[in-house]
């Protein structure tokens, strides 16, 4: 029986959704300044970000740009077998600073679905807890 999957993540930054959105699209490519693990690489296909061209890999996972809306959403559909749905960043203003949230929306299939996510469960946690501490350094420069 398939199972949901909803994650959240969420910080509030000291930076423009202007100058965040402008980190996050730059993710993968050779301007990436806040992915934190550079002996496991983010990479995604060249050029600007085009819904339905651009792929990104990392941490195992495969996905293609679903959705960019400057300033407010990045979100990719997962490419890999047993998992169903999305993963993206979404931008918010939260008084004088911007809320960052990472989701993940999803359906695992029963046993590759499962799997999958048992694998990388703990490296979503450790990443993106990473991702955040570095982009608020960044952001301090």
């Amino acid at each position: 029986m398939p199972i949901d999957l909803h994650e959240v993540r969420s910080r509030a930054f000291h930076g423009t959704k202007r100058r965040i959105y402008h980190l996050l699209d730059e993710m993968g490519t050779s301007g990436d300044q806040i992915w934190p693990f550079a002996s496991q690489p983010f990479m995604r296909s060249p050029g600007p970000l085009t819904p339905g061209r651009t792929e990104e890999w990392h941490l195992g996972m495969h996905a293609v740009l679903e959705e960019a809306v400057p300033e407010d959403r990045i979100v990719w559909r997962f490419r890999n077998e047993g998992l169903d749905g999305t993963h993206g960043f979404f931008l918010s203003t939260q008084g004088k600073e911007t809320l960052l949230e990472y989701r993940v929306d999803a359906v695992l299939s029963d046993t590759d679905g499962r799997l999958l996510w048992r694998r990388f469960e703990d490296q979503f946690e450790r990443s993106t807890e990473a991702l955040f501490d570095k982009l608020a350094r960044v952001l301090k420069r």
